[in-house]
């Protein structure tokens, strides 16, 4: 009886987990403010069956380093904005300029493959903040799939459609 009973408790939250893994992911979930990240991006579908062949990841304010593991078939581009002061790096550098766009293209990840897409960042120093990730996902057909909603304040990202994907940063 208890086993039935768990198992009914475990289907019952099936469909309030099933949208969540629809959408585009990241790796971890939470990081130490100011901390260098591993953030791992899952794309776990393509857009309405068509494969996936570019994914962009927006770099928000407050990240001004990012190094985008390479893919094999994926060509990488990567975009800058100036900034309007330069800042210190944690190495002491000083950067007049930011990451403010990372592109991988090519592929083809198939509609029924999953893949992640990593890149090394310092998040924010923050505590207590969000850091969001926008991604744009393209597909074959010039079909895409834009995972770039935030929640407002007392709304949760499980009631976004299309959320970006987030690192919550916690203290050190």
């Amino acid at each position: 009886m208890r086993l039935s009973l768990a198992l009914a408790g475990a289907l019952c939250a099936l469909p309030a987990i099933a949208p969540a893994r629809a959408h585009v992911t990241v790796d971890p979930v939470a990081a130490p403010a100011g901390s260098y990240v591993r953030a791992a991006l899952g794309v776990p579908h393509g857009c309405g069956g068509a494969a996936t062949t570019r994914l962009s990841l927006e770099l928000p304010e407050g990240v001004y380093e990012a190094k985008p593991m390479p893919k094999p078939g994926w060509r990488l581009s990567i975009e800058r904005r100036r900034l309007p002061e330069a800042v210190r790096s944690p190495h002491g550098a000083e950067l007049e300029s930011a990451v403010s766009r990372i592109t991988w293209e090519g592929g083809p990840l198939p509609d029924a493959q999953y893949d992640e897409f990593v890149v090394l960042l310092q998040a924010p120093n923050e505590p207590n903040g969000v850091l969001a990730l926008p991604v744009v996902q393209g597909c074959e057909g010039g079909k895409v799939d834009r995972w770039v909603e935030r929640p407002a304040a007392g709304q949760s990202a499980h009631d976004l459609a299309r959320p970006a994907p987030a690192i919550r940063l916690v203290p050190r």
